[in-house]
């Protein structure tokens, strides 16, 4: 591929090809694992519970009201189940879905800002490649959905900034979509978009451009979307919602750390390195050529340059991207929560910024000029695969117990080497193109992997062979003691009530409506009130409960298991 494909292709094509490709990156093969614990099966549990009872105002999760999310995510699992059944790729539908709408909104933003197809080919498809990208597409939580929707009301705002005449559409449509991100994840839906916004707006001395009758009508769209479930669940559950949703969510995460080993300086700024792979060795000269280009004046075109070929004052563009990515990060690294997805709504921004830096290399290239940085890049991200493949294998033997069969590992080290070897000699003739194309060749091989390694890693990722084979032991209604990271998997594959052994443990950081057994009375008490009960636990507690029976009328008899779950029964006698 090189410029003139680009060029010649028109948007449809080049969007239609990202399609495709977004599909098998993002969405192919969706169904293959089943639902993993702790949090894939807490939404659709949540979901499948709602259609149940028919609740499609309120969340609920073991059989009672929850408000650790908002509405519309569960809204979207809800009807896919309604309408296509119950099963690993319908829940995954729709993370995925939005996964491959960013992509194609990525591209539109990089079109917009640079209008470059080659700029705006190379973002979305940066963008899909990325690990972390991948993760939250194939994965069934919010974030993905919240950040197509923030990068949405983003784009909206700038299609507007950019083109006066549809300023009150972009204006309207852009209050609109940050209103969905509100039902998805809650005020950060506004908050990250408007960050933004007035970031840049501050920097082009514009904030006048807000004063107009579009941003009138887009708070009334946006109130009108916004409010209506918040006092809903207001009015119906009063200081239960405010002290769940408002301070547990959105305040108390500020305060405290869900996490305290991830509640570091370094982590969101390690997460955008890491989480942008393979990128992160372009991402760093990326950031350097975004900066010097703030900080110079803009160069003169040469008298006969041809057109692929002109400089441009890109600095008002530059600035935009790094307002999205300040803008949201100064609001994510405050807070003493950090988590992964917390910071995932500028990852589109840091696409566009490597794409772009690589798109004006080729330019230098075109014009027959050197670019040093662009091969140094390449051979680092050599010397990276070859680490991959050599990690591979010392994981593989660390973990033999888990994996059993090593073919997948062998397959995927040396096939890393091999694209290793790949990439060294595209980077060594100067094919630059295929040699950015073929860095994505690592995120495949991962899929690829993964997809080989299913019957070896899902029971360690699922509570379903587990709860399959408990199933087969036990008919009952009784309560299931299960432990803390289990519980929502083992309510979701048996659909029985259970309970969490944890001793000493501190509860959950959001409020579960399900009994917490943190000591030996609690324990002592549950096993009391019923003639059998069975536990579903780690090995851990199983020392737990055979302490506690010892010295009771009880018979504690371990009966199997599955990848680090046992299966205890502790009768009366």
């Amino acid at each position: 591929m090189d410029r003139d494909f680009f060029q010649e292709m028109s948007h449809g094509r080049l969007v239609l090809l990202l399609g495709v490709l977004a599909y098998f990156f993002l969405m192919f093969g969706n169904g293959i694992v089943s639902l993993t614990h702790p949090d894939e099966v807490f939404y659709v549990q949540s979901a499948k519970e709602m259609l149940a009872r028919r609740s499609w105002w309120t969340p609920v999760i073991f059989d009672e009201p929850h408000f650790e999310k908002p509405i519309f995510f569960f809204w979207l699992l809800t009807l896919g189940i309604k309408v296509f059944g119950l099963s690993p790729f319908v829940a995954r539908f729709w993370p995925a879905f939005f996964g491959i709408l960013g992509v194609g909104a990525t591209y539109a933003m990089a079109w917009m800002l640079f209008e470059r197809k080659r700029t705006a080919f190379l973002s979305g498809f940066i963008l899909m490649s990325s690990f972390i990208y991948l993760a939250l597409s194939r994965a069934v939580l919010t974030d993905m959905v919240f950040s197509i929707w923030v990068t949405a009301s983003i784009a909206f705002f700038y299609w507007g900034y950019k083109f006066p005449r549809r300023k009150t559409r972009g204006v309207i449509l852009s209050f609109a979509a940050s209103a969905i991100a509100v039902l998805t994840k809650g005020i950060l839906g506004f908050v990250f978009p408007a960050a933004v916004v007035l970031v840049f707006l501050v920097y082009k001395k514009d904030l006048a451009f807000l004063k107009n009758k579009g941003t009138a009508a887009g708070v009334f769209l946006f109130l009108v979307i916004a409010l209506p479930w918040h006092i809903s669940m207001y009015q119906q559950y009063g200081d239960t919602f405010i002290r769940e949703y408002f301070y547990n969510v959105h305040i108390r995460r500020l305060l405290v750390a869900e996490h305290l080993k991830l509640d570091n300086w370094y982590f969101y700024p390690g997460l955008i390195f890491f989480g942008i792979l393979p990128w992160s060795f372009f991402w760093i000269p990326a950031a350097v050529s975004a900066y010097k280009k703030l900080m110079q004046k803009p160069e003169a075109d040469p008298p006969v340059a041809p057109p692929w070929a002109k400089k441009r004052d890109r600095r008002d563009q530059i600035f935009f991207l790094l307002a999205w990515i300040v803008g949201i990060f100064a609001f994510v690294q405050p807070a003493h929560s950090k988590l992964a997805s917390y910071v995932f709504p500028v990852f589109p921004a840091v696409a566009i910024l490597i794409a772009s830096y690589l798109d004006e290399d080729m330019e230098d290239l075109q014009a027959k000029k050197a670019s040093k940085v662009l091969a140094v890049c390449g051979y680092i991200f050599c010397v990276f695969l070859a680490g991959v493949s050599a990690a591979a294998l010392v994981a593989g033997k660390i973990y033999m117990d888990i994996l059993i069969n090593l073919r997948p590992v062998f397959i995927f080290s040396a096939l890393s080497l091999l694209l290793a070897v790949l990439v060294f000699v595209f980077n060594l003739k100067r094919h630059y193109i295929q040699m950015l194309f073929s860095c994505a060749g690592i995120t495949v091989l991962l899929l690829v992997t993964a997809f080989l390694a299913k019957p070896y890693i899902e029971p360690w990722v699922s509570c379903k062979d587990v709860s399959d084979l408990f199933k087969t032991m036990d008919h009952s209604d009784s309560v299931v003691m299960t432990s803390k990271f289990y519980v929502r998997g083992i309510r979701f594959y048996t659909d029985r009530k259970t309970a969490v052994i944890d001793i000493n443990g501190k509860g959950f950081f959001s409020p579960h409506p399900v009994a917490f057994l943190n000591t030996d009375e609690k324990v002592l008490a549950m096993l009391a009130s019923q003639p059998v009960t069975y536990a579903i636990v780690k090995k851990g507690n199983v020392h737990d409960l055979k302490r506690i029976t010892r010295g009771h009328p009880y018979r504690l008899e371990e009966l199997g298991g599955s990848a680090g779950k046992y299966i205890i029964r502790i009768e009366k006698i």
